[in-house]
C-alpha cells in the first residue's frame, strides 16, 4: 500500500483529495497539510511513497517546495496538483512523476497511481540486465555493432550483408530458396547460378556470425531457409505492438517516447533493398502516426515545448508530412513564438511548392495572413 502525504493551503481542497485518496484500497493518507513548515518537520518520519503537492500556495509555491524536498535525499514521488496547466511542463522539471488537474478525476488518479507502481516495481529489481553483447540498427541505414568495436561488424560481400538483412526482416518464417533467389538475384531468376549464389553467400553469412560470435539461430531443410533472432535489434522492437498502442485511447507515455526514440531514419536506408519497399513504407507511416500521437498527447497536458520537439524530429524525416506541419505550426502560435511560425511557414511553403507543386491550406494560409 502506498503511503501519502497531501499537501494544500485551502482545507477545503485538503479534505476533497483526502477524501478521493482514501476511496482507494492501494493507498492510505498519513499526513494531510496545510502548514509547509508542519510538512517539513514530519516528513521525514512519516516515509512517504508518495506527495501530493499544491502548487499555488502564498507561502511557498509547489514547486519551490517540491526542490525543496528532494534535497532532503528521501525516496518518494511528487505528484503536483493544481489548477493550471501551464505549470505542467514547470512540474517536470521538479522531477514529478506526474500533475492532476482540479478538481481531482479518479481516472487521472488510477493513471497516477500506476505510473508510481510501474516506476517502484522497476526501482527493486535486485539483478542489473547486462547490456546486450551485439546491437543490430536498421533505421538510418544497416550495422552490427559489437560493444567492444569501434566498428561495425564487416560482411565479406554486399549481398552476404543483403542476405542476413532480408532473414533478419522475414525472421521466423520459412523462406523458400528460389524466394531467397528471386529476391536476392532477381536478374538470375530461374537459374542455377542464382542457387550457386545462394549457397556461397550463405556459407560466407554464417562464418562472419560465427567468427564474431554473432548467436543466431539459421535452419535449412530441404531448400527452405529459416532464422531466428533474439539479439537487440531496433527494427524488431520498433515493430512489436504496433497497431494495439495506434489503436491505444490512453497516453502510453513511456512507450510512445520509447518507439519514437528507436526510429533513426528510414528502414535500411542507403541499401538499394528493392525487396523491402512495402515494409520501409509501413514502418515510415507507423513512426509518423505515433509521434503525432505523442506530439498530442503533449499538446493535451500543456507541455507544448516537447510537443514541437517531436514534431521537429518527425518532419526532418518525413519533410512533406502537410499534418505534421500544421500541428507544428498552430503550436507556435499556442506559445506565441510568431518568429518560429513564420520561418517554418514560409519552409513549407517552399517545399511544398517546388518539390510537389501544392500550396498549404487555405486554412493555413489565413493563418498565415493573420500572423503577418
Amino acid at each position: 500500500m502506498l503511503r501519502a502525504i497531501l499537501v494544500d493551503d485551502e482545507k477545503h481542497a485538503l479534505n476533497l483529495l483526502s477524501k478521493v485518496i482514501s476511496e482507494r484500497n492501494d493507498m492510505q493518507v498519513v499526513g494531510a497539510y496545510s502548514e509547509i513548515s508542519q510538512l517539513l518537520s514530519s516528513v521525514t518520519e512519516l516515509k512517504p511513497d508518495v506527495i501530493f503537492l499544491d502548487i499555488e500556495m502564498p507561502e511557498m509555491n509547489g514547486l519551490q517546495l517540491g526542490e525543496q524536498l528532494r534535497r532532503l535525499g528521501l525516496e518518494f514521488e511528487i505528484v503536483f496538483v493544481t489548477a493550471y496547466r501551464q505549470y505542467a511542463l514547470d512540474a517536470f522539471d521538479v522531477e514529478a512523476i506526474d500533475y492532476l488537474l482540479k478538481p481531482i478525476n479518479p481516472e487521472m488518479l488510477q493513471r497516477t497511481i500506476e505510473r508510481i507502481e510501474k516506476r517502484r516495481a522497476a526501482s527493486v529489481k535486485t539483478v542489473v540486465e547486462a547490456p546486450p553483447a551485439v546491437s543490430i540498427h536498421c533505421f538510418g541505414g544497416f550495422s552490427i555493432q559489437k560493444p567492444d568495436h569501434a566498428e561495425p561488424i564487416r560482411f565479406p560481400t554486399a549481398k552476404a550483408e543483403e542476405l542476413f538483412a532480408y532473414l533478419l526482416m522475414n525472421r521466423n518464417s520459412n523462406i523458400s530458396k528460389w524466394t531467397l533467389c528471386d529476391s536476392l538475384w532477381p536478374e538470375q531468376a530461374g537459374s542455377k547460378n542464382s542457387e550457386n549464389n545462394l549457397h556461397t553467400t550463405v556459407y560466407r553469412m554464417k562464418k562472419v556470425l560465427r567468427d564474431n560470435g554473432i548467436e543466431v539461430k539459421l535452419y535449412s531443410q530441404r531448400g527452405v531457409y529459416r532464422m531466428e533472432c533474439d539479439i537487440h535489434c531496433d527494427y524488431i522492437s520498433f515493430a512489436e505492438n504496433l497497431e494495439e498502442l495506434v489503436k491505444a485511447s490512453d497516453g502510453q507515455l513511456e512507450l510512445l517516447l520509447e518507439k519514437t526514440q528507436l526510429y533513426k531514419g528510414v528502414l535500411f536506408s542507403g541499401m538499394d533493398y528493392h525487396w523491402c519497399e512495402a515494409e520501409r513504407e509501413r514502418m515510415s507511416r507507423y513512426y509518423s502516426v505515433l509521434a503525432k500521437k505523442l506530439a498530442a498527447y503533449y499538446i493535451q497536458n500543456g507541455q507544448h515545448i516537447r510537443a514541437i520537439d517531436i514534431l521537429l524530429s518527425l518532419l526532418s524525416h518525413e519533410p512533406y508530412d502537410s499534418e505534421a506541419y500544421e500541428k507544428l505550426l498552430r503550436t507556435f502560435i499556442e506559445v506565441n513564438d510568431k518568429a518560429s511560425f513564420m520561418t517554418h511557414y514560409e519552409k513549407m511553403e517552399r517545399v511544398f511548392l517546388e518539390e510537389l507543386g501544392i500550396e498549404p491550406s487555405h486554412g493555413l494560409k489565413a493563418l498565415y495572413q493573420s500572423v503577418k
